[in-house]
This record gives structure tokens, sequence and C-alpha cells, in this order.
């Protein structure tokens, strides 16, 4: 699946045990790459969506940010992709369930209500029509 978001559609499947936000913790909008989080018994898994080396500075500032709030919890990468150290999408929740357990499921719960405590730095989507859809005016053109 090429289309943006398809990791996020492979992670609604996961069982319970995992949280996952419905959308991505960091969007590229230039490339539409985008890195999903998943919180688990494993600890805070980042998925990455695109390719691992435009990816890769999106993960390693939500890594940063992550390490900060969450000292003691480890932080997984997983890319998805086709290629030599990535994870197919129709593999990625057996993955997920094959990873060592470090957590407790209390330890869960708060470490997710941590994460989200912290709220997200990205911009909301603005409300009205998107400005580059917009139709030019014919009739306010003619005078130039």
């Amino acid at each position: 699946d090429g289309r943006p978001g398809a990791a996020g559609a492979a992670l609604s499947t996961l069982r319970r045990g995992w949280i996952v936000p419905e959308q991505p913790v960091s969007v590229s909008p230039k490339t539409q790459d985008a890195v999903f989080r998943a919180v688990g018994r494993p600890g805070v898994v980042l998925i990455t969506e695109g390719p691992t080396t435009r990816v890769r500075p999106l993960v390693e500032k939500e890594r940063k940010n992550m390490q900060r709030f969450l000292p003691n919890v480890p932080i997984q990468v997983l890319a998805t992709g086709h290629g030599a150290d990535q994870v197919e999408l129709h593999d990625l929740a057996k993955t997920l369930k094959r990873m060592k357990k470090t957590l407790t499921k209390q330890e869960v719960q708060a470490v997710d209500k941590r994460l989200n405590s912290l709220g997200s730095a990205k911009m909301p989507i603005p409300k009205g029509i998107d400005p580059y859809r917009a139709r030019p005016d014919r009739k306010s053109m003619r005078g130039r």
C-alpha cells in the first residue's frame, strides 16, 4: 500500500494491551512521511512510514522528546516497507506481538497518560477551505 496512513490502518487491528492513537505523532507535510506511536507492554514503539533516510529526522526528534519525559521506558523504532530491516505491513501486528514485554499493564496506562498529557506540538488543521485547492476568481484577475 503506497497511500499515506496505511501503517495507521494496520495498527488499528492490534488487540487489547496496545494503545494506538488514530493520528500519526508527526508528519512531514512535504513528503507525507509519517511516524505512528504504539504503547504496549514492550514499551513505546515508533512505527515509521516512508523511506528510512527521509523519516529518520522525524523519528529522532520524537524519540528525544519521549526520552526526556519517559527516562526508563524502552523506545523502539520499526520501519514499515519491503526492504531489508523493514517490516511488511501485514506482519506489523505479529512483529509487535513478539516483542519482549518489559512493562506491566499499569505502567502501560501510566506511560500513555503521560504522553497524552504532553499533547502534541504540531499545528492543528485550519478550518475552512483549503487555500491551495481554492479556485481563483476569474473576474478579479481580469485587470491584471
